[in-house]
């Protein structure tokens, strides 16, 4: 038998075909996945579980191995649907539009369009990336399912729960609503909330400070082959005009064509009446489009392209998962009492982390990106709400046993490059994922 370090290092380089293959077809029966990162949690999850397992629900859940028990829960988590981030953006939508309205330019349809965008842009007036009323109860929905699949982990008086957020607001309110929810169904938890300044260097990637923006030429040439073949981006939004031409010389149709798919996309977290003809206005194909150009800037900001050096990509979430192993170990040695660590954040360093520990093939490397939509999908990996939880599994009888793990994403039991899974022996996941901090660094 091969020593295990050996093992590990082969599986470094082992992709887990655990992503759903999204055809044009499949995304055309369920228009909401080309929504890229705003599509709604729970649309998401029961979406991506019908098409891999028939039913439109949430995922079922194996038992735990016979004598062992969940004990600890380690849980990273994007805030829940939001407001599109922009007030610039949602400002230039309302002037541009408004603009070409008042100076004739604008179609039957496109005087539709502008007043849906008008309606969309009031009601977001000040609330550029605040959470939505539908963010908040995603989270209570995850916390209400995490306590009734892990019962164990929430019981007894000495139960204590740390909840730790970004200093954004729409993170602050997704961990209220999260920990509300464990409040109100295990009501002796002592929960501990805790948010600021200090905890941003692994909570949000972007104080990492080795944020791997650099574009190799290699990577250059890819990415140029890549949009070219996309066509032509704004040939959607001169429908909305009497004189295309004369529009195009008078606004940046592409930048209007963005906008609408942005609107679009924003309307998965806001309940809005009145808002009709932009739900239907973009085509399949206009929306898959979009979709491939936002799941392209995804793939290659945040996960292992190997144009850009692989696993080195996502070095930006090298603190982040460096802590959860240092937590988790804490907790295992006894230096912790901890029964869950929660961390609310962002999916700009959710994303990166899943591809960083390779669960559910999240860091496969991927050579073409023309296929890359078939093989790596942006909204599978962090829809708004998107969540990873890690749960550690010890024996009832035996505390010399083996640690065991489940990894639940977006809680779909997943799968490692380094067994069958879904359960793993902690120290085999922990060499792994080592491992692959130490090959990110550059």
């Amino acid at each position: 038998m091969k020593p295990l370090f050996t093992l590990l290092l082969a599986a470094v380089g082992v992709t887990c075909a655990a992503q759903t293959k999204l055809t044009e077809e499949i995304m055309d029966k369920y228009p909401d996945l080309a929504t890229s990162n705003y599509i709604y949690y729970d649309t998401a999850v029961k979406t991506f579980n019908e098409i891999n397992g028939g039913k439109y629900d949430y995922p079922t859940l194996s038992d735990a191995p016979k004598g062992y028990e969940a004990f600890y829960i380690s849980h990273y988590g994007r805030h829940g649907s939001r407001y599109h981030y922009s007030q610039r953006d949602y400002d230039w939508w309302a002037a541009t539009l408004d603009s070409a309205k008042n100076e004739g330019f604008l179609n039957e349809l496109g005087l539709k369009i502008e007043h849906d965008m008008a309606i969309l842009c009031k009601d977001a007036q000040g609330r550029a990336g605040d959470l939505t009323p539908a963010g908040r109860k995603q989270h209570q929905g995850i916390a209400k399912r995490m306590m009734a699949n892990f019962p164990e982990v929430f019981k007894g008086k000495d139960a204590v729960i740390d909840a730790k957020s970004t200093v954004v607001p729409r993170c602050l309110l997704s961990m209220d609503a999260f920990c509300q929810e464990l409040r109100a169904g295990r009501p002796e938890l002592t929960i501990n909330n805790d948010a600021g300044h200090c905890f941003q260097n692994y909570m949000m990637n972007e104080q990492d400070g080795n944020r791997p923006m650099v574009k190799t030429d290699t990577w250059k040439k890819a990415s140029m082959g890549f949009y070219m073949g996309m066509g032509h981006p704004e040939v959607a939004c001169k429908r909305l005009f009497k004189d295309p031409e004369a529009a195009g010389k008078r606004f940046n149709l592409m930048r209007i064509d963005q906008a609408l798919y942005n609107a679009y996309s924003s309307l998965e977290g806001v309940v809005l009446e009145d808002v009709n003809t932009l739900r239907t206005f973009l085509s399949s194909k206009e929306m898959v489009n979009s979709y491939k150009s936002s799941n392209f800037y995804w793939y290659s900001t945040f996960a292992c392209v190997p144009q850009l050096g692989g696993v080195k990509n996502s070095h930006c979430a090298a603190n982040l998962g460096s802590k959860i192993i240092e937590e988790a170990e804490a907790v295992l040695s006894g230096k912790s009492t901890v029964r869950a660590n929660l961390r609310f954040g962002h999916d700009s360093a959710l994303m990166p982390l899943l591809a960083l520990f390779n669960i559910n093939g999240a860091g496969t490397e991927i050579e073409d990106f023309a296929t890359l939509h078939n093989q790596w999908s942006v909204d599978e990996y962090v829809p708004m709400a998107g969540n990873v939880q890690i749960i550690f599994y010890r024996s009832k009888k035996d505390p010399k046993s083996d640690i065991l793990i489940k990894i639940l994403q977006n809680e779909k039991e997943s799968k490692l490059p380094i067994g069958d899974g879904p359960y793993y022996k902690w120290n085999d996941v922990k060499a792994y994922w080592l491992k692959r901090i130490e090959d990110s660094n550059y």
